[in-house]
Protein backbone atom coordinates (compact mmCIF):
# COMPACT_ATOMS: atom_id res chain seq x y z
CA UNK A 1 0.00 0.00 0.00
CA UNK A 2 3.09 2.42 0.78
CA UNK A 3 4.29 1.81 -2.10
CA UNK A 4 0.70 2.76 -3.92
CA UNK A 5 0.52 5.98 -2.17
CA UNK A 6 4.70 6.74 -2.90
CA UNK A 7 3.82 6.71 -6.58
CA UNK A 8 0.71 8.77 -6.42
CA UNK A 9 2.57 10.96 -4.63
CA UNK A 10 5.20 11.23 -6.74
CA UNK A 11 3.23 11.60 -9.90
CA UNK A 12 1.43 14.54 -8.08
CA UNK A 13 4.41 16.46 -7.20
CA UNK A 14 5.67 15.95 -10.48
CA UNK A 15 3.11 17.48 -12.00
CA UNK A 16 3.14 20.17 -9.52
CA UNK A 17 6.67 20.86 -10.63
CA UNK A 18 6.15 20.92 -13.95
CA UNK A 19 2.80 23.63 -13.19
CA UNK A 20 4.67 25.31 -10.96
CA UNK A 21 7.12 26.18 -13.94
CA UNK A 22 4.48 27.35 -16.46
CA UNK A 23 2.92 29.85 -13.37
CA UNK A 24 5.82 31.51 -13.10
CA UNK A 25 5.92 32.48 -16.36
CA UNK A 26 1.81 33.18 -16.83
CA UNK A 27 2.62 35.07 -13.65
CA UNK A 28 5.41 37.06 -15.28
CA UNK A 29 3.19 37.58 -18.07
CA UNK A 30 -0.10 38.72 -16.40
CA UNK A 31 1.30 41.12 -13.83
CA UNK A 32 4.86 41.85 -14.50
CA UNK A 33 3.80 42.31 -18.32
CA UNK A 34 6.63 40.27 -19.40
CA UNK A 35 6.82 39.35 -23.38
CA UNK A 36 6.13 35.71 -23.10
CA UNK A 37 4.17 33.28 -25.26
CA UNK A 38 3.81 29.57 -24.13
CA UNK A 39 3.44 26.64 -26.95
CA UNK A 40 3.52 23.05 -26.61
CA UNK A 41 6.74 22.98 -27.07
CA UNK A 42 7.39 24.99 -24.37
CA UNK A 43 4.95 22.38 -22.00
CA UNK A 44 7.02 19.40 -23.00
CA UNK A 45 10.20 21.06 -22.29
CA UNK A 46 8.77 21.91 -18.84
CA UNK A 47 7.96 18.39 -18.24
CA UNK A 48 12.15 17.67 -18.16
CA UNK A 49 11.46 19.39 -14.38
CA UNK A 50 9.24 16.40 -12.97
CA UNK A 51 11.25 14.05 -15.26
CA UNK A 52 14.49 15.15 -13.14
CA UNK A 53 12.29 15.09 -10.25
CA UNK A 54 10.90 11.49 -10.79
CA UNK A 55 14.53 10.65 -11.58
CA UNK A 56 15.51 11.39 -8.83
CA UNK A 57 13.49 9.50 -6.01
CA UNK A 58 13.66 6.28 -8.96
CA UNK A 59 17.13 6.40 -8.33
CA UNK A 60 17.25 6.76 -4.57
CA UNK A 61 14.75 3.58 -4.02
CA UNK A 62 17.27 1.92 -6.12
CA UNK A 63 20.40 2.84 -4.69
CA UNK A 64 19.22 3.15 -1.17
CA UNK A 65 16.14 0.33 -0.94
CA UNK A 66 16.83 0.50 2.94
CA UNK A 67 16.18 4.10 3.29
CA UNK A 68 18.88 6.78 3.88
CA UNK A 69 20.61 8.35 6.41
CA UNK A 70 19.58 12.48 6.89
CA UNK A 71 23.05 13.37 6.08
CA UNK A 72 22.90 11.09 2.65
CA UNK A 73 19.20 12.41 2.14
CA UNK A 74 20.33 16.43 2.66
CA UNK A 75 22.88 15.55 0.07
CA UNK A 76 20.84 14.19 -2.69
CA UNK A 77 18.45 16.81 -2.33
CA UNK A 78 20.66 19.60 -2.52
CA UNK A 79 22.52 18.02 -5.91
CA UNK A 80 18.65 17.63 -6.86
CA UNK A 81 17.62 20.79 -6.00
CA UNK A 82 20.63 21.98 -8.03
CA UNK A 83 19.83 20.49 -11.72
CA UNK A 84 16.40 21.26 -11.51
CA UNK A 85 17.46 25.07 -10.63
CA UNK A 86 19.39 24.78 -13.81
CA UNK A 87 17.23 23.08 -16.26
CA UNK A 88 14.65 25.97 -14.90
CA UNK A 89 16.80 28.72 -15.81
CA UNK A 90 17.51 26.71 -19.18
CA UNK A 91 13.21 26.67 -19.58
CA UNK A 92 12.85 30.55 -18.68
CA UNK A 93 15.84 31.68 -21.10
CA UNK A 94 13.81 29.64 -23.98
CA UNK A 95 11.01 30.75 -23.24
CA UNK A 96 10.84 34.99 -23.00
CA UNK A 97 11.52 36.95 -25.97
CA UNK A 98 13.39 39.83 -24.63
CA UNK A 99 15.95 40.35 -22.19
CA UNK A 100 15.86 36.47 -21.69
CA UNK A 101 19.28 36.27 -19.63
CA UNK A 102 18.03 38.51 -16.82
CA UNK A 103 14.43 36.96 -17.44
CA UNK A 104 15.61 33.65 -16.72
CA UNK A 105 17.38 34.91 -13.30
CA UNK A 106 14.38 36.68 -12.47
CA UNK A 107 12.13 33.82 -13.20
CA UNK A 108 14.25 31.09 -11.79
CA UNK A 109 14.74 33.19 -8.61
CA UNK A 110 10.65 33.14 -8.55
CA UNK A 111 10.17 29.27 -9.41
CA UNK A 112 12.69 28.45 -5.98
CA UNK A 113 11.17 30.86 -3.69
CA UNK A 114 7.34 29.87 -4.79
CA UNK A 115 8.05 25.56 -5.25
CA UNK A 116 9.57 26.43 -1.55
CA UNK A 117 6.80 28.54 -0.65
CA UNK A 118 3.83 25.91 -1.38
CA UNK A 119 5.34 22.97 -0.44
CA UNK A 120 6.45 24.48 3.43
CA UNK A 121 2.56 25.18 3.36
CA UNK A 122 1.64 21.73 2.44
CA UNK A 123 4.29 19.67 5.04
CA UNK A 124 3.46 22.18 7.46
CA UNK A 125 -0.20 22.10 7.62
CA UNK A 126 -0.19 17.98 7.03
CA UNK A 127 2.28 18.25 10.41
CA UNK A 128 -0.16 20.22 12.16
CA UNK A 129 -3.10 17.42 11.35
CA UNK A 130 -0.79 14.66 11.51
CA UNK A 131 0.00 15.43 15.80
CA UNK A 132 3.12 17.77 15.20
CA UNK A 133 4.97 14.79 17.64
CA UNK A 134 8.27 13.93 16.97
CA UNK A 135 7.92 10.12 16.56
CA UNK A 136 5.58 11.58 13.80
CA UNK A 137 8.20 14.44 12.29
CA UNK A 138 10.80 11.60 12.26
CA UNK A 139 7.99 9.12 10.39
CA UNK A 140 7.25 11.60 7.99
CA UNK A 141 10.61 13.02 6.98
CA UNK A 142 13.07 10.58 7.67
CA UNK A 143 11.68 7.29 7.78
CA UNK A 144 9.09 7.46 5.44
CA UNK A 145 10.23 10.07 3.17
CA UNK A 146 8.19 10.51 -0.35
CA UNK A 147 6.11 6.96 0.63
CA UNK A 148 4.04 7.26 3.73
CA UNK A 149 0.36 8.43 3.08
CA UNK A 150 1.42 11.42 4.41
CA UNK A 151 3.66 11.98 1.85
CA UNK A 152 0.79 11.22 -0.56
CA UNK A 153 -1.21 14.14 1.06
CA UNK A 154 1.33 16.46 1.06
CA UNK A 155 1.79 15.87 -3.04
CA UNK A 156 -2.25 16.10 -3.18
CA UNK A 157 -2.23 19.30 -1.30
CA UNK A 158 0.80 20.61 -3.32
CA UNK A 159 -0.78 19.51 -6.93
CA UNK A 160 -4.21 21.10 -5.80
CA UNK A 161 -2.50 24.33 -4.68
CA UNK A 162 -0.85 24.38 -8.07
CA UNK A 163 -3.36 23.21 -10.21
CA UNK A 164 -5.76 25.88 -9.06
CA UNK A 165 -3.62 28.57 -9.47
CA UNK A 166 -2.69 28.21 -12.42
CA UNK A 167 -6.28 27.28 -13.82
CA UNK A 168 -7.04 30.84 -12.20
CA UNK A 169 -4.06 32.93 -13.87
CA UNK A 170 -4.87 30.68 -17.23
CA UNK A 171 -8.20 31.02 -17.60
CA UNK A 172 -8.67 34.30 -15.64
CA UNK A 173 -5.84 36.12 -17.11
CA UNK A 174 -3.52 34.58 -19.36
CA UNK A 175 -6.35 33.25 -22.10
CA UNK A 176 -8.16 36.24 -22.34
CA UNK A 177 -4.94 38.77 -22.72
CA UNK A 178 -5.72 40.94 -19.62
CA UNK A 179 -2.97 42.25 -18.06
CA UNK A 180 -2.70 43.96 -14.49
CA UNK A 181 0.60 45.34 -14.30
CA UNK A 182 2.18 45.47 -10.78
CA UNK A 183 3.65 48.20 -9.83
CA UNK A 184 7.08 48.48 -8.36
CA UNK A 185 6.31 48.79 -4.69
CA UNK A 186 3.52 45.95 -4.78
CA UNK A 187 6.36 43.73 -6.16
CA UNK A 188 8.56 44.22 -3.07
CA UNK A 189 5.81 43.32 -1.01
CA UNK A 190 5.03 40.55 -2.37
CA UNK A 191 8.50 39.20 -2.52
CA UNK A 192 8.93 40.39 1.07
CA UNK A 193 5.87 38.54 1.94
CA UNK A 194 6.68 35.07 -0.28
CA UNK A 195 10.13 35.06 1.86
CA UNK A 196 8.45 35.86 5.36
CA UNK A 197 5.90 33.02 4.82
CA UNK A 198 8.87 30.25 3.93
CA UNK A 199 11.07 31.55 6.72
CA UNK A 200 8.57 31.71 9.60
CA UNK A 201 8.15 28.12 9.46
CA UNK A 202 11.36 27.06 10.71
CA UNK A 203 11.59 29.49 13.60
CA UNK A 204 10.68 27.06 16.36
CA UNK A 205 12.99 24.41 14.87
CA UNK A 206 15.95 26.67 14.82
CA UNK A 207 15.29 27.34 18.76
CA UNK A 208 17.36 25.89 21.27
CA UNK A 209 16.78 22.92 23.15
CA UNK A 210 16.70 23.93 26.71
CA UNK A 211 14.41 26.57 26.17
CA UNK A 212 11.80 24.56 23.76
CA UNK A 213 10.60 21.07 23.07
CA UNK A 214 10.86 19.01 19.91
CA UNK A 215 6.92 18.54 20.11
CA UNK A 216 6.67 22.44 21.55
CA UNK A 217 8.35 23.53 18.34
CA UNK A 218 6.53 21.83 16.17
CA UNK A 219 3.27 22.61 17.94
CA UNK A 220 3.81 26.34 18.17
CA UNK A 221 4.60 25.60 14.18
CA UNK A 222 1.64 24.17 13.11
CA UNK A 223 -0.54 26.08 15.25
CA UNK A 224 0.74 29.14 13.84
CA UNK A 225 0.36 27.94 9.89
CA UNK A 226 -1.31 24.87 9.92
CA UNK A 227 -5.18 25.62 10.19
CA UNK A 228 -4.37 29.60 9.02
CA UNK A 229 -1.64 29.04 6.62
CA UNK A 230 -3.13 29.15 3.22
CA UNK A 231 -5.71 31.86 3.99
CA UNK A 232 -2.58 33.98 5.63
CA UNK A 233 -0.66 33.01 2.53
CA UNK A 234 -3.13 34.62 0.24
CA UNK A 235 -3.94 38.01 2.14
CA UNK A 236 -1.07 40.11 0.39
CA UNK A 237 -1.10 38.95 -2.83
CA UNK A 238 -5.60 39.17 -2.90
CA UNK A 239 -4.72 42.72 -1.93
CA UNK A 240 -1.85 43.60 -4.66
CA UNK A 241 -4.43 41.68 -7.45
CA UNK A 242 -7.37 43.80 -6.00
CA UNK A 243 -4.94 47.11 -5.89
CA UNK A 244 -3.87 46.57 -9.20
CA UNK A 245 -6.89 45.78 -10.94
CA UNK A 246 -8.56 48.74 -9.45
CA UNK A 247 -5.80 50.95 -11.24
CA UNK A 248 -6.17 48.58 -14.63
CA UNK A 249 -9.81 49.55 -14.75
CA UNK A 250 -8.64 53.04 -14.63
CA UNK A 251 -6.44 52.59 -17.71
CA UNK A 252 -9.73 50.74 -19.38
CA UNK A 253 -11.98 53.37 -18.04
CA UNK A 254 -9.64 56.21 -20.50
CA UNK A 255 -9.11 53.96 -23.27
CA UNK A 256 -13.49 53.48 -23.12
CA UNK A 257 -13.78 56.97 -22.87
CA UNK A 258 -11.03 57.90 -25.83
CA UNK A 259 -13.40 54.91 -28.02
CA UNK A 260 -16.50 56.85 -27.23
CA UNK A 261 -15.62 60.24 -27.53
CA UNK A 262 -14.63 58.86 -31.29
CA UNK A 263 -18.44 57.66 -31.33
CA UNK A 264 -19.13 60.95 -30.48
CA UNK A 265 -17.35 62.81 -33.29
CA UNK A 266 -18.04 60.57 -35.56
CA UNK A 267 -22.16 61.26 -34.86
CA UNK A 268 -21.55 64.90 -34.76
CA UNK A 269 -19.52 64.81 -38.01
CA UNK A 270 -22.54 62.53 -39.56
CA UNK A 271 -24.91 65.33 -38.98
CA UNK A 272 -23.08 68.25 -39.91
CA UNK A 273 -22.31 66.08 -43.18
CA UNK A 274 -26.05 65.70 -43.40
CA UNK A 275 -26.88 69.30 -42.97
CA UNK A 276 -24.45 70.24 -45.18
CA UNK A 277 -24.88 68.06 -47.72
CA UNK A 278 -29.36 69.13 -47.82
CA UNK A 279 -27.92 72.26 -48.20
CA UNK A 280 -25.58 71.74 -51.13
CA UNK A 281 -28.54 69.68 -52.53
CA UNK A 282 -30.87 72.68 -52.77
CA UNK A 283 -28.16 75.12 -54.36
CA UNK A 284 -26.78 72.79 -57.01
CA UNK A 285 -29.45 73.18 -59.55
CA UNK A 286 -29.55 76.79 -59.37
CA UNK A 287 -25.45 77.04 -59.66
CA UNK A 288 -25.67 74.33 -62.33
CA UNK A 289 -28.28 76.67 -64.24
CA UNK A 290 -26.17 79.44 -63.12
CA UNK A 291 -23.69 77.98 -65.06
CA UNK A 292 -25.23 77.15 -68.06
CA UNK A 293 -26.52 80.56 -69.14
CA UNK A 294 -22.39 81.64 -68.22
CA UNK A 295 -21.60 79.44 -70.92
CA UNK A 296 -24.15 79.98 -73.40
CA UNK A 297 -23.57 84.16 -73.01
CA UNK A 298 -19.86 83.39 -73.61
CA UNK A 299 -18.96 84.28 -70.09
CA UNK A 300 -16.26 81.36 -69.80
CA UNK A 301 -14.03 82.46 -67.11
CA UNK A 302 -16.56 83.30 -64.98
CA UNK A 303 -18.19 79.90 -65.46
CA UNK A 304 -14.75 78.71 -64.57
CA UNK A 305 -14.61 80.28 -61.23
CA UNK A 306 -18.21 79.41 -60.54
CA UNK A 307 -17.15 75.70 -61.38
CA UNK A 308 -13.91 75.93 -59.43
CA UNK A 309 -16.35 77.32 -56.45
CA UNK A 310 -18.58 74.17 -56.85
CA UNK A 311 -16.01 71.71 -56.81
CA UNK A 312 -14.41 73.45 -53.99
CA UNK A 313 -17.68 72.60 -51.95
CA UNK A 314 -18.10 69.23 -53.33
CA UNK A 315 -14.26 68.85 -51.58
CA UNK A 316 -15.32 69.67 -48.34
CA UNK A 317 -17.82 66.73 -47.91
CA UNK A 318 -14.59 64.11 -48.48
CA UNK A 319 -12.91 63.42 -44.89
CA UNK A 320 -9.29 65.46 -44.27
CA UNK A 321 -7.99 62.10 -43.36
CA UNK A 322 -8.73 58.98 -45.19
CA UNK A 323 -6.54 55.74 -44.14
CA UNK A 324 -9.37 52.87 -45.64
CA UNK A 325 -10.20 52.02 -41.81
CA UNK A 326 -13.33 53.86 -40.74
CA UNK A 327 -12.46 53.39 -37.18
CA UNK A 328 -8.89 54.69 -37.78
CA UNK A 329 -10.14 57.51 -39.75
CA UNK A 330 -11.85 58.80 -36.73
CA UNK A 331 -9.05 58.59 -34.58
CA UNK A 332 -6.99 59.92 -37.01
CA UNK A 333 -9.54 63.41 -37.47
CA UNK A 334 -9.42 63.42 -33.73
CA UNK A 335 -5.54 63.67 -33.04
CA UNK A 336 -5.30 66.07 -35.96
CA UNK A 337 -7.52 68.29 -34.51
CA UNK A 338 -5.37 68.14 -31.26
CA UNK A 339 -2.19 68.50 -33.42
CA UNK A 340 -3.62 71.62 -34.84
CA UNK A 341 -4.37 72.94 -31.45
CA UNK A 342 -0.65 72.32 -30.44
CA UNK A 343 0.72 73.53 -33.51
CA UNK A 344 1.86 70.01 -34.38
CA UNK A 345 2.26 69.20 -38.44
CA UNK A 346 0.79 66.52 -39.38
CA UNK A 347 0.80 64.05 -42.48
CA UNK A 348 -0.81 60.69 -43.40
CA UNK A 349 0.22 59.17 -46.21
CA UNK A 350 -1.38 55.42 -48.08
CA UNK A 351 -4.67 53.29 -47.49
CA UNK A 352 -5.71 50.10 -46.01
CA UNK A 353 -7.53 48.31 -48.01
CA UNK A 354 -10.49 46.64 -46.92
CA UNK A 355 -9.73 47.82 -43.55
CA UNK A 356 -7.88 46.12 -40.35
CA UNK A 357 -10.48 44.49 -38.83
CA UNK A 358 -9.82 45.06 -35.49
CA UNK A 359 -12.36 45.54 -32.66
CA UNK A 360 -13.23 49.54 -31.74
CA UNK A 361 -11.55 49.31 -28.59
CA UNK A 362 -8.26 47.39 -29.26
CA UNK A 363 -8.66 50.24 -32.24
CA UNK A 364 -8.02 52.94 -29.21
CA UNK A 365 -5.89 51.20 -27.43
CA UNK A 366 -3.25 50.82 -30.25
CA UNK A 367 -3.74 53.72 -32.45
CA UNK A 368 -5.27 56.51 -29.94
CA UNK A 369 -2.32 55.39 -27.61
CA UNK A 370 0.80 55.44 -29.82
CA UNK A 371 -1.03 59.17 -31.56
CA UNK A 372 -1.09 60.79 -28.00
CA UNK A 373 2.72 59.17 -27.28
CA UNK A 374 3.84 60.71 -30.42
CA UNK A 375 1.95 64.16 -29.80
CA UNK A 376 3.27 64.00 -26.63
CA UNK A 377 6.88 63.95 -27.50
CA UNK A 378 6.92 65.85 -30.36
CA UNK A 379 5.11 68.78 -28.33
CA UNK A 380 8.26 69.19 -26.42
CA UNK A 381 10.51 69.80 -29.93
CA UNK A 382 10.99 73.37 -31.38
CA UNK A 383 10.14 71.98 -34.74
CA UNK A 384 7.42 69.40 -34.24
CA UNK A 385 5.68 67.23 -36.48
CA UNK A 386 4.01 63.76 -36.60
CA UNK A 387 3.75 61.58 -39.72
CA UNK A 388 1.54 58.64 -40.67
CA UNK A 389 2.95 55.97 -43.16
CA UNK A 390 0.42 53.12 -44.27
CA UNK A 391 2.38 50.47 -46.72
CA UNK A 392 1.32 46.50 -47.22
CA UNK A 393 3.72 43.48 -47.87
CA UNK A 394 2.00 40.24 -48.60
CA UNK A 395 1.00 39.47 -45.25
CA UNK A 396 0.84 42.59 -43.43
CA UNK A 397 -0.25 46.10 -43.13
CA UNK A 398 2.55 48.38 -41.63
CA UNK A 399 1.26 51.43 -40.07
CA UNK A 400 4.54 53.29 -39.25
CA UNK A 401 3.71 56.56 -36.85
CA UNK A 402 7.29 58.80 -36.44
CA UNK A 403 7.56 61.87 -34.18
CA UNK A 404 10.61 64.33 -33.81
CA UNK A 405 12.01 63.77 -30.69
CA UNK A 406 14.75 66.19 -28.57
CA UNK A 407 17.04 63.65 -28.73
CA UNK A 408 17.75 59.46 -29.28
CA UNK A 409 15.26 57.19 -27.53
CA UNK A 410 16.47 53.96 -25.89
CA UNK A 411 14.60 51.89 -28.23
CA UNK A 412 15.19 48.22 -26.82
CA UNK A 413 14.56 49.54 -23.43
CA UNK A 414 11.28 51.18 -24.81
CA UNK A 415 9.83 47.76 -26.07
CA UNK A 416 11.29 45.57 -23.95
CA UNK A 417 9.81 47.38 -20.43
CA UNK A 418 6.84 46.94 -18.81
CA UNK A 419 6.59 50.76 -17.11
CA UNK A 420 9.38 52.52 -19.08
CA UNK A 421 8.80 56.08 -18.99
CA UNK A 422 10.14 59.40 -18.66
CA UNK A 423 7.48 61.26 -16.23
CA UNK A 424 8.34 61.37 -12.36
CA UNK A 425 4.86 59.79 -12.27
CA UNK A 426 5.42 56.28 -13.04
CA UNK A 427 3.09 54.78 -10.76
CA UNK A 428 0.01 55.90 -13.66
CA UNK A 429 2.55 56.12 -16.89
CA UNK A 430 4.62 54.33 -19.27
CA UNK A 431 1.94 51.47 -19.58
CA UNK A 432 1.00 53.04 -23.20
CA UNK A 433 3.31 50.90 -25.18
CA UNK A 434 2.64 48.01 -23.18
CA UNK A 435 -1.16 48.18 -23.72
CA UNK A 436 -0.49 48.44 -27.33
CA UNK A 437 1.86 45.58 -27.45
CA UNK A 438 -0.61 43.59 -25.54
CA UNK A 439 -3.55 44.57 -28.18
CA UNK A 440 -1.77 44.41 -31.19
CA UNK A 441 -0.38 40.73 -30.49
CA UNK A 442 -3.97 39.67 -30.23
CA UNK A 443 -4.41 39.57 -33.84
CA UNK A 444 -0.98 38.06 -34.48
CA UNK A 445 1.02 41.32 -35.33
CA UNK A 446 4.72 43.12 -33.91
CA UNK A 447 5.86 46.04 -33.38
CA UNK A 448 8.94 47.39 -34.22
CA UNK A 449 10.75 50.57 -32.94
CA UNK A 450 13.61 52.93 -34.66
CA UNK A 451 15.13 56.08 -33.00
CA UNK A 452 17.90 58.41 -34.67
CA UNK A 453 18.78 62.05 -33.09
CA UNK A 454 15.97 63.75 -33.62
CA UNK A 455 12.87 61.65 -34.33
CA UNK A 456 10.85 58.10 -32.97
CA UNK A 457 8.96 55.60 -35.30
CA UNK A 458 6.78 52.91 -34.37
CA UNK A 459 5.87 50.87 -36.82
CA UNK A 460 2.51 48.43 -36.31
CA UNK A 461 2.09 45.25 -38.33
CA UNK A 462 -1.18 43.94 -38.49
CA UNK A 463 -1.81 40.13 -40.63
CA UNK A 464 -3.30 41.59 -43.71
CA UNK A 465 -6.28 38.71 -42.63
CA UNK A 466 -7.90 38.86 -39.72
CA UNK A 467 -11.02 37.74 -40.65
Amino acid sequence: MDDVLGIIGLCLMYLAMVFIQLLVVMIAVVFLGRNAVITRKHIFLAAGVGIIYLAENVITNIMFPDGLDPDTLMTINMVTTTILTIYAFVFFLLVYKEKRFLRAIESTICYYLLELYISTLAQITVVYFAGGTEEKFVEIFIDGISQSKEWTAISILVFILTSGLIAIIYFGFYRQHKQFIISIPYRILFVVWLVLMTIIPFIPAVLPGEEITFEQRYYVMSVLFGAGAMLLGLVVPLAVIILTTERTMAEKNKYQESYLMAELEYIEQYKRKQVETRAFRHDIINNLSMTQMMLEEGHIDEAKEHIGDMLGNVKGFSPRYITGDEMLDLIVSMKADKMEEKNIAFSSDGVIDGGLKIKPMDMCSIFANALDNAIEAASKCPDPSVTLNIKRTNTFFIIKITNTALAKVDVEKLMSSSGYTTKKDTEHHGFGLLNIRTAVEKYNGMLKGESDDNSFSLSIMVPRANG
